[in-house]
């Protein structure tokens, strides 16, 4: 550097003691030993002795309302994220970069929108990729609208729910991992934020009758979540206790459809195939009205719910 360094509106680290020597004014010195860090801020012209040497310059870095950085403390090692104000680092603090498993880097490189890819997985592979990000720079997504992303802290062992439309910023987050294809295949789909629906899955699923008739069958669902208290921690994370939500779906309703099938025969199932795949999915619940006998009367059901994750199956198609 030059002798003579005009420091505007900055900081210097690395005006590092070669020698002792005592610092500052006269009334207030400070006596600095050989080793020691510390700053001069500007605005000034500070002019370095023999024994120190100036290392790095540094200058505040605007931050915006929705803009971190991530400053580690080189002595305590401690991370800390600050968010939305000028930040100047301290002599002690440096620049920290956050690392994030490769399918949560490339779904956050790759920005699309998860809403309008909801269809073939082969429409993901045709985006072009983004700009990578800054690992300094503290790590958000936008959570959209009808949706629900879990942060998992793994200091605290805890993890809470963010519903959109919401900028969170992200932690050591949980990657939730869906099922997609007919007929279903797991981790065929990936993304950051739970859809809550209203939506539809499909899958085809083969069946045999009394006779032994087999057929392949293609359903289709309309489907939802049910969140009853979103401030209730313990109901929110009810979202995320099954990540394969579509595939544990599939698989039950499938089953449930399989053991109908299987005690009726070709014909009677040909002739009543919607009331009988209707009924195994739904059930039947009690009815008002009552027989000639005064035997309440059942009826099927309008929708299943699968209490584990609040999933709601409404109605149906083939």
């Amino acid at each position: 550097m030059l002798a003579e360094n005009f420091v505007q509106w900055m900081e210097m680290r690395g005006i590092k003691g070669i020698k002792p020597l005592e610092d500052g004014e006269d009334v207030e010195k400070v006596s600095r030993q050989a080793g020691d860090h510390w700053l001069i801020r500007g605005l000034l012209k500070y002019v370095p002795s023999a024994k120190v040497e100036v290392v790095e310059e540094r200058q505040a870095i605007p931050l915006d309302e929705n803009e971190g950085i991530y400053a580690q403390d080189v002595e305590t090692r401690k991370v800390r994220a600050v968010i939305g104000s000028t930040y100047m680092l301290t002599e002690d603090e440096v620049l920290w970069e956050k690392e994030l498993p490769p399918g949560v880097e490339e779904l956050l490189n790759k920005g699309q929108d998860p809403l309008a890819d909801r269809g073939d997985k082969g429409t993901a592979k045709s985006l072009q990729p983004s700009t990578p990000r800054n690992k300094t720079h503290v790590v958000s997504y936008r959570v959209p609208y009808n949706a629900a992303v879990q942060v998992y802290d793994y200091r605290a062992k805890r993890a809470r729910v963010v519903f959109g439309p919401e900028l969170v910023s992200l932690g050591p987050e949980e990657l939730l991992s869906l099922l997609a294809g007919r007929p279903k295949c797991p981790h065929a789909r990936r993304a950051l934020c739970l859809l809550l629906g209203p939506d539809f899955f499909t899958d085809v699923t083969t069946i045999e009758t009394a006779d032994h008739a087999r057929l392949q069958l293609q359903l289709a669902y309309n489907w939802h979540f049910e969140v009853n208290d979103r401030k209730d921690p313990q109901e929110t994370a009810k979202l995320f206790s099954v990540p394969d939500f579509v595939g544990d779906a599939c698989k039950a309703i499938a089953s449930w459809v399989r053991g109908a099938v299987a005690s009726v025969t070709f014909y009677d199932f040909h002739k009543n195939s919607a009331h009988i795949i209707r009924t195994a999915v739904f059930g039947f619940e009690t009815s008002e009205a009552k027989s000639p006998d005064g035997i309440a009367l059942l009826r099927p059901r309008d929708r299943a719910v699968f209490p584990q994750n609040g999933l709601v199956v409404r109605s149906m198609a083939m």
